[in-house]
This record gives C-alpha cells, sequence and structure tokens, in this order.
C-alpha cells in the first residue's frame, strides 16, 4: 500500500524533530537496529560524530552538554552497544549534565522472547535516568523525543533515554514535527530573597558554597557580582574550581576530596553556609560533614532549581527553589552598603587557600612530580584555556595549583567515571575550536584513549597529558591506607603512550626529567593538531596531599 503524500518515515521524522530542537551534532557508534536514522541524517545539517566506542560517544555528548547547557545526544545500538554508554548515563545523572541517549532496539515482533540482544531498557537505566521511553508507535516518536528533552532539561539536568525498534524506524508517518517545550522557571520570590538577605546581614562568618548551576556565563558574572556586594567568601564544589578567579580575594578554594583538615576545619568555623547550585553532594561535603547532614550546626540557605533536591538530605534553616543565578542577581540588589562580615574572616579563608595552592618544587627519586607539570603548565596558557580531567589522583594537582580564571573551562568527571578525560576533550575542541588540554592517568588512557583517533580524523587541536605512574593510583591510595603493605591488582603494565599517540597519527613525546617539562610543553601546544606528552610520573608522590612514605609511616605510628 502507498504511502501517503506527505508522509515520511519515522526516522526521517526523528531527525526533523533534532533539528527543530536546535540539535547541531550528534556521537554515535553505528548500528544495525538504528541505521533507518543514520540514513535520515545523511545530507541534513546535523554533524555526524563517528566514535570508537559507545562509552567515548556517551562521554563526548556529556562533555558537549556541559559546555553548550544543551542535552547532548548520543545513538547507540542495542544490547552491547547500550551497556557500554551506560557510564555516560550514570556520569550524566552524577554530573547534573542534560543527555538524550538513543538506543536502537530489536523488532516489535520480537519483544519478550529474548532475542538477539534484546535488553528491557526500563530495568537497565530505571534508577539513573529521568525517563526512559520505548516508542512503538511512530506517531508517537516526535513527542516522546520533545518529552526526553524536556525531561533533560528540568529541574536537575541530567540524562533521558529513547528506545527505537528497529522496525518503527521505516514506517511511515504523518505526525507532526514536535518542538520544544517550554521549561519551568523558577524565579525567586521576593520575600524569600529579604529572608536570605536578612540572615546573611546577621552572620559574622558566611561562606557561599557554589555548584555546577552557575557554570553559564550569566551564572559566573551572577556569582561573583553577589559576594563582591556582601564581601563574603565562596568555596566551590567538587570539579567547579574554575567558576571564580582563583586569585580573587573572596575565592576561598574548593571542596574536593583529601583537602587538608585544617581548611575544612576552618569553614566549619562559618556560623552561615549559603549553597547555591550544588546538590551538596557526599564529596563537596567532606562526607556529608561541611554542613552536617542532616542537621547542619550552621543557618543553611540551600538554593537549587529543583524542588525534589532540596529538603532530600538536609533539614535547611530556608530551603529556596529558585533559578541559582537569578537569586544571586536579587540578593546582591538587598547588599547592606557597606557590608562588613567579621574582619579578616575573608582574608583568612583567601590565605588559607592561597597558602595551600603554592607549589613548591620537590624532586623525587622515582619519576617527576605531577605537580611540575601543572607549574610549568600554568604561565602557558591562555586566559581562555579549556582544561578536560580524567578521574584519578593526578587531577588533585591541577585542583591544586593551577591558578583557574572564570573565563576557563574545566570539564572533569564528578561521577568520578575513569574515561572522561580524553572524549571530553575531543567534543570540547569540536565544539571551541580551540586549544584542549586533557590531563588523564595510564588507567584512564587506556580506557578511552582509542578515541584519540577522532581527535586525529577531525584534526582537533589538543592535547593529553598522560600521567604515567605504572598504577591505579586512586585505589592504591585507598588501599594502602585501608589494607597497608597488602598491594594487588594495582599495578600495571604500559605501552610507550608517546609512540602510541605516533601510532594513531598524532605527535608524541616523552618526558621523563624535569628539565624536560618546559621544552615538551612548548612543542606540544605549538603543534596544530592533536599532540600528546607521555609523563613518566612520580609513584612515591601519589597525590598532591599525600606520598606513599607518608601512608606508611601513619600506620607505623
Amino acid at each position: 500500500m502507498p504511502s501517503p503524500a506527505n508522509s515520511r518515515s519515522a526516522a526521517e521524522l526523528l531527525v526533523a524533530t533534532l533539528e527543530a530542537h536546535g540539535v547541531d551534532r550528534v556521537f554515535c557508534v553505528p548500528g544495525e537496529s538504528y541505521l533507518a536514522v543514520l540514513d535520515a541524517l545523511y545530507g541534513r545539517p546535523i554533524e555526524v560524530i563517528t566514535c570508537r566506542h559507545e562509552s567515548g560517544a556517551g562521554f563526548m555528548a556529556v562533555a558537549d552538554a556541559k559546555l553548550t547547557g544543551r542535552p547532548g545526544i548520543c545513538f547507540v545500538s542495542r544490547g552491547p552497544g547500550a551497556g557500554n554508554a551506560a557510564i555516560a548515563v550514570h556520569t550524566a545523572q552524577q554530573d547534573a549534565a542534560p543527555l538524550v541517549l538513543f538506543v536502537g532496539q530489536i523488532e516489535r515482533k520480537d519483544r519478550g522472547r529474548r532475542a538477539f540482544q534484546e535488553v528491557n531498557y526500563d530495568r537497565t537505566f530505571g534508577d539513573m535516568a529521568k525517563l526512559v521511553v520505548e516508542v512503538s508507535d511512530p506517531a508517537r516518536l516526535a513527542e516522546a523525543t520533545a518529552r526526553a528533552f524536556q525531561a533533560a532539561l528540568a529541574g536537575t539536568p541530567g540524562p533521558a533515554v529513547v528506545v527505537l525498534p528497529e522496525d518503527m524506524l521505516t514506517e511511515p508517518t504523518e505526525a507532526a514535527v514536535a518542538t520544544p517545550r517550554a521549561l519551568p522557571l523558577a524565579v525567586p520570590a521576593g520575600a524569600v530573597v529579604a529572608d536570605a538577605a536578612e540572615r546573611l546581614r546577621r552572620a559574622q562568618r558566611p561562606l557561599l558554597i557554589a555548584g555546577s548551576r552557575l557554570a553559564s556565563p550569566q551564572g559566573r558574572a551572577a556569582l561573583r557580582a553577589a559576594i563582591e556586594r556582601w564581601q563574603a567568601p565562596v568555596a566551590v564544589s567538587f570539579r567547579q574550581q574554575d567558576l571564580l578567579d582563583n586569585d580573587h580575594p573572596l575565592f576561598a578554594g574548593h571542596l574536593g576530596y583529601l583537602i587538608p583538615k585544617r581548611q575544612v576545619d576552618t569553614y566549619g568555623e562559618s556560623d552561615l553556609i549559603l549553597a547555591i547550585g550544588t546538590r551538596l553532594g557526599d564529596v563537596t561535603t567532606q562526607g556529608y560533614v561541611l554542613p552536617a547532614a542532616p542537621r547542619p550546626r550552621q543557618t543553611l540557605i540551600h538554593v537549587y532549581d529543583d524542588p525534589a533536591v532540596l529538603g532530600s538530605v538536609y533539614e535547611a534553616d530556608l530551603a529556596i527553589a529558585a533559578d541559582p543565578a537569578a537569586f544571586l542577581a536579587a540578593l546582591a540588589a538587598e547588599a547592606p552598603s557597606p557590608s562588613s562580615p567579621a574582619p579578616g574572616w575573608s582574608a583568612r579563608l583567601h590565605g588559607l587557600w592561597t597558602e595551600m595552592a603554592t607549589w613548591r618544587p620537590v624532586a623525587a627519586g622515582d619519576g617527576i612530580v605531577f605537580g611540575s607539570v601543572i607549574a610549568a603548565l600554568a604561565p602557558r596558557v591562555g586566559a581562555d584555556a579549556v582544561f578536560t580531567t580524567d578521574a584519578g589522583n593526578f587531577g588533585g594537582w591541577l585542583a591544586r595549583y593551577f591558578p583557574f580564571r572564570a573565563s576557563q573551562r574545566l570539564l572533569g568527571p564528578i561521577s568520578g567515571a575513569m574515561g572522561f578525560g580524553v572524549p571530553a576533550a575531543v567534543s570540547a575542541a569540536l565544539r571551541l575550536q580551540r586549544r584542549v588540554i586533557c590531563l588523564v592517568g595510564d588507567g584512564g588512557m587506556l580506557m578511552t584513549g582509542n578515541e584519540l583517533a577522532v581527535a586525529v580524523q577531525h584534526k582537533l587541536p589538543l592535547l593529553v597529558i598522560v600521567s604515567s605512574n605504572g598504577s591505579y593510583g586512586t585505589i592504591r591510595l585507598h588501599q594502602e591506607k585501608a589494607f597497608p603493605g597488602r598491594r594487588i591488582a594495582t599495578d600495571l603494565v604500559n605501552p610507550d603512550f608517546a609512540k602510541l599517540a605516533e601510532a594513531f597519527g598524532a605527535t608524541g613525546i616523552r618526558v621523563e626529567r624535569e628539565a624536560e617539562i618546559e621544552p615538551a610543553l612548548d612543542w606540544a601546544l605549538a603543534v596544530p593538531g592533536p599532540a600528546l606528552i607521555d609523563v613518566q610520573t612520580s609513584l612515591e608522590h601519589i597525590s598532591a596531599f599525600t606520598t606513599l612514605g607518608a601512608l606508611a609511616a601513619a600506620h607505623r605510628g
């Protein structure tokens, strides 16, 4: 039976709906279960980035979402493809990043028979995704897609999964393209802002904790304006060191892993915490002690644009469901003139941060202390530098010693997922078309470093710096704390990463001595395409805050 003249395939309707939602790029590993979508993308303005593994494709989509504020789009095939992409779904949930994952599915007639690569995606992704919808009727596909975009963006951003049966995609439909749905607006009420302002006015030692919902240019500007009006210090949440210039006198440091107890204790002297744009997760709160859960010692004002977050862990004195940037703008207008927290409180916090962040060169007998790389990198990158970092102890050196500016960007996995760094760098270089610097360990490099092939294919200006110490360093650190002297399963045997980069078609250099760091960086930053520096890093200096020797001594003592 011929199709109606005004009909199109469901796959073509899907692509038209993506275009209506402003999608200009999708990441994928091709699969036969959604070939009709790939065909519908042929000749269309949406750029298709073919990746080498579904985890890499998913991480690229998450990184793109972090940069644009729009949902990152990833297509994967059924079964194994979807399983490989699960790490990106989890990261999107943990990182509050909007992601729409499209998964090919077996034909509808075979559902429920345990057919080849059949998976129930409601069960697979139900605990991680904000929405999982399988579309059996092509007339409902555009509607479901628009709903997925809305779910990914509304409230706390996160992942949505749309499942596409293979045979459904080829069926004709006369359904209309779905346009973007309006997002709910969380506008701060004047009386609530006034209440928060009065509490802040009475505080002697206030502390702002700023989170990822302030990452937009508007959020960064609102944060700076508000703290300057109130002269209130701000500490940034986990992996958000780029929200405010680190040399700003009101910058009080970052709340990440392994920060010194002295610094945490000083934060704890605050009498009011204004947590804004952060869910106050366990890393940021140092294990739910800053502020203490469920009832903080300090007055707690918690501002977040998702009512489901407020009150889920903490008993706040004020729980305000509002857009964080809009709230800060309103709060700035309520500032007294002049504002006068306890004299010296901000200076004390900034001084502690400055002391901790001051690099003092140190030599090691088993390789380069990675802080030397960060110290050499700082004067060599501009105010628009973009960093991506994988999960691992090496990232602590960047967090502690790199003087971030609010004009720079840092993309790191709050989820702690290894393998994020290289795909995120590829995604950032594609989006921004300027040099991106990726920090990755030898463990993470061999998880998704294969996406270097995508960087070579697109001639992207990125620099990968591998911290190679022959160990799953973060796990080794925990192992030394919990089971001292019983090392197992954390040692690695690595390839020559510089030669590996060259095999991909990138340029590579191996650095074994501290004197080689600066020439290597000068060379790599001048390379027009992808470059990689393989840094032979000290394992003894296992993190930016401790050594293996110090851990052993603590147990002996």
